[in-house]
């Protein structure tokens, strides 16, 4: 697989995600709110909340400096799944890696696209509720399952060297 049809499957693994992410955002924004909750069993509900933090509702008091730190984050992340397009790295663990940082992004959305009380200062839109855990997103499975993939891959030892013994230069890695 070339480097360009690499990194467009990359891209398309992000825009899915976090088109993904706004369609369930958007519905839980116009069907749950006004309290409407939705009770699915063994503790799990579908309710409306707005975060201000990130995991676990932890930083919501930092307000913008939290926010350009996750952009910092993202912005890594992006560059780690640049390079190992280039590097012509396993394509499955990249794969993961870019629907974690489609959730990223989600998240990241709607902290700029929601802020009311100045720039930087918008909530996430949670609403999947498991009361013996946390209220999340579809971004949160992403961004969460997408890293966890990874780091699964990484301790197999699946994803130390370039696919197919390739180092992208035509020459074979050895070793």
């Amino acid at each position: 697989m070339s480097r360009f049809t690499r990194l467009l499957a990359a891209a398309a693994a992000v825009v899915a995600a976090f088109t993904v992410d706004q369609l369930t955002k958007a519905w839980a924004l116009s069907y749950l709110d006004g309290g409407r909750d939705i009770d699915l069993g063994l503790g799990v509900s579908l309710r409306l909340v707005f975060n201000p933090g990130v995991a676990f509702g932890l930083g919501g008091d930092v307000g913008a400096p939290l926010v350009v730190g996750v952009m910092v984050l993202v912005a890594a992340l992006l560059t780690w799944i640049v390079i190992r397009v280039l590097r012509r790295q396993s394509m499955g663990a990249t794969a993961l890696l870019a629907a974690a940082l489609g959730g990223a992004i989600g998240n990241l959305w709607d902290r700029t696209t929601r802020a009311e009380t100045g720039p930087l200062s918008g909530e996430v839109v949670d609403f999947i509720a498991v009361d013996w855990f946390a209220i999340f997103n579809v971004a949160d499975i992403f961004t969460t399952l997408g890293l966890l993939g990874w780091a699964a891959l990484y301790l197999l030892r699946r994803d130390h060297a370039p696919i197919s013994g390739s180092t992208g230069d035509g020459s074979q890695h050895r070793g």
